[in-house]
């Protein structure tokens, strides 16, 4: 009785730990799209280079990988 007790609590720590890293990679792609996304936004009208479309589509690159990221740790 007692190891499917310690049994059930691991797998629950385990489920908890799962769900966190997938929070901490979705708030890593929002970060990243608001840093380098809207980031790159701010150089756009200050008429800079074509440097921000770079920034932007990286940033967005970054956000959307993240995402991937965090979606498959809970899978």
């Amino acid at each position: 009785m007692e190891q499917q007790e310690a049994l059930k609590a691991l797998r629950e720590m385990k489920r908890v730990k799962k769900e966190a890293m997938a929070k901490y990679f979705y708030d890593l792609s929002k970060l990243a799209f608001a840093a380098m996304v809207l980031g790159g936004m701010v150089s756009f009208f200050q008429d800079a280079d074509l440097k921000w479309g770079i920034v932007i589509v990286l940033g967005m690159l970054m956000a959307i990988s993240f995402c991937i990221t965090g979606n498959n740790l809970l899978k």
